[in-house]
């Protein structure tokens, strides 16, 4: 299997309009479109569904906690959101996609969830088989991205889905596996050489590798990845 790059997008109305976004459609294989609740607007996932149509890749929902403030960053799970309000905003956003895929004369291929919703969802069972369940409410074929060896591709298997598993290149890892936060020192990748060579070590037990598309220096990243 050859590994796919993915990139999160569909974030930033700057990037949609100054060119940027769709320099990063044509490095990519798989989209993952920003459904506008942690940032963005539905009017820009409509636009990047189209811009994405332009390029040929395949898109995919991405699905995250409406926390406009912390950029769907901020880990909510159990503080503001029980597993039922999970499936819903996880079920509202992927219908969002949904039809902005088909506006733009696309299938959605797959869904993963963005920011805290995903490292929940790595650690937490119960977070994973409520974003599931909420995907299926709308849709049933499709791809769920997790991250590799993971708890949430587990359960989304158990689920009934077929599970892409996940890399990333930008961003480091922790001892056991998951990815280190943010707000830690050093836990951007910044330097293509070294993100190419993470996504080398990791290809091996993965099927899709992520760079974000707010991180730095992405282009250059994805640039040394298509090579």
């Amino acid at each position: 299997m050859i590994l796919k790059i993915n990139c999160d997008i569909g974030e930033s109305e700057e990037m949609a309009s100054d060119g940027r976004q769709q320099k990063i459609l044509r490095l990519i294989d798989l989209a993952n479109v920003c459904c506008g609740a942690h940032a963005g607007s539905v009017e820009l996932t409509r636009l990047t569904m189209l811009q994405a149509a332009e390029a040929g890749v395949r898109v995919g929902a991405h699905p995250g906690y409406p926390d406009f403030e912390h950029f769907g960053r901020r880990p909510l799970f159990g503080i503001e959101y029980d597993a039922q309000q999970v499936e819903a905003l996880v079920a509202d956003q992927v219908a969002v996609a949904l039809a902005a895929a088909l506006a733009a004369g696309l299938q959605l291929n797959h869904v993963k969830p963005h920011g805290a919703l995903y490292n929940e969802a790595a650690i937490n069972g119960e977070v994973a088989e409520a974003i599931a369940r909420g995907v299926r409410r709308v849709v049933r074929d499709v791809f769920l991205i997790g991250l590799a060896n993971s708890t949430m591709v587990g359960v989304f298997k158990r689920q009934g889905f077929v599970v892409m598993r996940e890399a990333f290149a930008d961003r480091l890892y922790t001892e056991e596996g998951l990815l280190m936060l943010r707000t830690q020192a050093g836990a951007l990748i910044l330097d293509p050489t070294e993100a190419r060579a993470q996504m080398e070590r990791l290809a091996a037990f993965s099927d899709t590798v992520c760079v974000h598309g707010d991180s730095p220096g992405a282009l250059d990243i994805l640039a040394a990845l298509r090579q």
